[in-house]
């Protein structure tokens, strides 16, 4: 099962409509951990064998830097960051690309509105 944890700048009203779709999700909001720093939410989601979703692209460079094929991160660049439109948007990737996810757990992808890029 894929498992996703919400960095701290996204709504845990994302988690919720995560889970409705099916998906195990955890918030970093919701689990009133957002006060630490991207090496922990790194270290939770390579515990737990969680995708990291984010708006953070500091994300992208600890993938590189450090992380490169030890975890998956999907990096969000919207402008419209509202939980309605970020649930849009999942919604849309993980309908059309979720069998990709499935073959890339631990990439970077980044996801603008309407493109989607695995980054290995």
């Amino acid at each position: 099962m894929i498992k996703f944890l919400l960095d701290a700048n996204l709504s845990p009203q994302t988690s919720r409509y995560l889970i409705k779709l099916g998906f195990d999700s955890k918030s970093i909001t919701a689990e009133k951990l957002g006060h630490i720093k991207d090496p922990e939410v790194v270290k939770i989601a390579k515990k737990e064998k969680r995708i990291i979703i984010t708006f953070d692209l500091d994300f992208g460079e600890i993938y590189h830097q450090k992380e490169s094929s030890n975890v998956g991160i999907i990096v969000l660049r919207l402008d419209n960051q509202t939980p309605e439109n970020v649930n849009s948007v999942l919604g849309q990737f993980l309908s059309k690309d979720l069998s990709k996810l499935k073959q890339n757990m631990n990439s970077l992808i980044v996801i603008k509105k309407g493109s989607t890029r695995f980054v290995k």
